[in-house]
């Protein structure tokens, strides 16, 4: 018997081992630690139990007894022609030390590891493929991480237990970045996953790693015109759509859906996410957003543009765009954000983000900007702390960091703690209760418009359809451009 659920913070689950059940006093014993405890009292929190044959009542439900090797499922009326089990735990293709390799038009199904595996490789490209009902990742490009070589009673959990880099498996890719955050994958470059139907996967779509964050040397590895959905069966939050490291990544043109967590986490810099459409994500969490990094004030120089957020549930802290505890250096323009959750934009501490030329539709708020760093998150800048050792890491007074990033120079200098350089601007906020959560002199806005007024839609309920050639928001935004609507999204069926 297994319990899984939120049992701490909405933003980490867990499923871990029953020791024991005692009727007498209603309790529970485990056999392994949780992330963050076990409290009560937010709508979030919430679990259930699995592998329990007196639960099984609904078609497709199944036990799996280990000790007598024996398979209990409920087929329910519909005749059953195949049945499919599976006991590979390796990559069902690995690609290591190539170039110039092409695979193309393979479904890729039924294994509990991994899908497609590539590590040292350059100008490999999966395309048109589809993967689908395996165990972890669908695709992983770049080295991942072994379990701990420890042996306790009560064993720590995956998001604790860091690991060594190795090839053929994804393991605790948060946990090591965390850990050692100019982290390596060894992921070659020029790697595409492309044209690809991504679903029904145990713990993500795709991990994306490559490039070095020292030297800022580009990967441009890529994944591009994908549909990536149903990809947390097994492992609930941070294991996203995509998960990108390293530097100079990029995700284009994707539609990724229907998920209980993020779309899109990524650490490093310079990537690309661009063209995409997401929606129904973060339907479980609470505190998470459909794109998410931060925790490192060296990681700059990533763009986020043309995206289509909507549909997300407002019901727990959901963010579209989530800079979390000081990240820093974004700039994000031309997206549209339509009913994208109870805080499209979230700004925790941070500073050097613009926003601008972006559509904000039908949010009670619109922007989240606060001062944690002058707080309670006050810690984090403390000398000797993580800030200051991820900027040490990557040498960032002197080039190329020095060069590409000549503000993050005088970081120490300037009151880190202190939220500045937001400039949020040329943005349309329509049908918003409140443009801003937070104190104004955290950003510099101007060039905005405030609407309850249709500001031109051709139909006010398809954002994408764009605007008429008279609208009045070209008028009331000086230079606000039109956004290229057609090229949003999948090409995908």
């Amino acid at each position: 018997m297994w319990i899984g659920g939120y049992f701490g913070y909405g933003y980490a689950d867990d499923m871990i081992p029953v020791k024991s059940v005692n009727p007498q006093d209603s309790s529970i014993s485990v056999g392994m630690f949780t992330t963050y405890q076990f409290f009560t009292g937010a709508d979030f929190r919430r679990w259930f139990a699995l592998n329990l044959p007196e639960e099984i009542d609904r078609t497709g439900e199944y036990v799996i007894d280990p000790d007598a090797k024996k398979f209990y499922f409920l087929p329910g009326d519909q005749k059953i022609t195949k049945v499919r089990l599976t006991v590979l735990d390796e990559p069902v293709i690995v690609v290591e030390n190539c170039k110039n390799v092409t695979i193309e038009g393979i479904t890729i199904e039924n294994s509990r590891g991994i899908g497609v595996y590539m590590d040292n490789t350059e100008n490999v490209l999966l395309q048109g493929c589809t993967i689908r009902n395996v165990g972890n990742v669908g695709v992983c490009i770049g080295k991942g991480t072994d379990s701990p070589k420890e042996d306790n009673t009560l064993q720590k959990h995956a998001m604790e237990a860091g690991g060594e880099l190795c090839g053929r498996m994804v393991g605790d890719m948060m946990g090591k970045i965390y850990e050692n955050s100019i982290l390596d994958r060894q992921a070659g470059r020029n790697n595409g996953v492309k044209d690809c139907y991504i679903y029904n996967t145990g713990a993500g779509g795709v991990s994306l790693g490559g490039g070095n964050r020292v030297t800022l040397t580009r990967s441009d590895n890529y994944v591009e015109n994908c549909k990536i959905s149903r990809y947390n069966r097994i492992e609930k939050s941070y294991r996203p759509g995509v998960w990108i490291d390293g530097v100079g990544n990029r995700v284009t043109k994707c539609d990724i859906s229907d998920a209980p967590s993020m779309a899109i986490l990524f650490h490093g810099n310079e990537h690309t996410i661009e063209y995409c459409d997401i929606t129904q994500v973060c339907q479980e969490v609470d505190d998470q957003g459909a794109i998410y990094y931060g925790r490192d004030p060296s990681e700059r120089g990533n763009v986020i543009r043309y995206n289509y957020f909507h549909e997300l549930s407002p019901r727990h802290r959901v963010t579209a765009t989530y800079h979390d505890d000081g990240a820093c250096g974004s700039e994000v323009y031309g997206n549209i954000y339509f009913k994208a959750g109870s805080l499209p934009v979230l700004i925790g501490g941070g500073m050097d983000h613009k926003y601008y030329n972006n559509i904000f539709i039908d949010s009670p708020t619109a922007i989240h900007l606060d001062n944690r760093l002058q707080n309670w998150a006050s810690n984090m800048v403390n000398k000797g702390d993580i800030y200051d050792k991820r900027l040490q890491a990557v040498n960032y007074t002197q080039p190329p960091y020095s060069v590409k990033y000549p503000e993050l120079v005088n970081y120490w200098q300037e009151d880190p703690a202190f939220p500045k350089r937001n400039r949020i601007y040329g943005n349309l906020f329509y049908n918003i209760t409140n443009l801003l959560h937070g104190n104004s002199q955290w950003g510099e806005f101007w060039n905005n418009w405030t609407t309850n007024e249709d500001p031109g839609f051709v139909d006010p309920a398809d954002p994408l359809k764009g605007f008429r050639k008279d609208a009045p928001v070209f008028k009331r935004i000086a230079g606000f451009k039109d956004i290229p609507y057609a090229e949003i999204g999948s090409t995908l069926k």
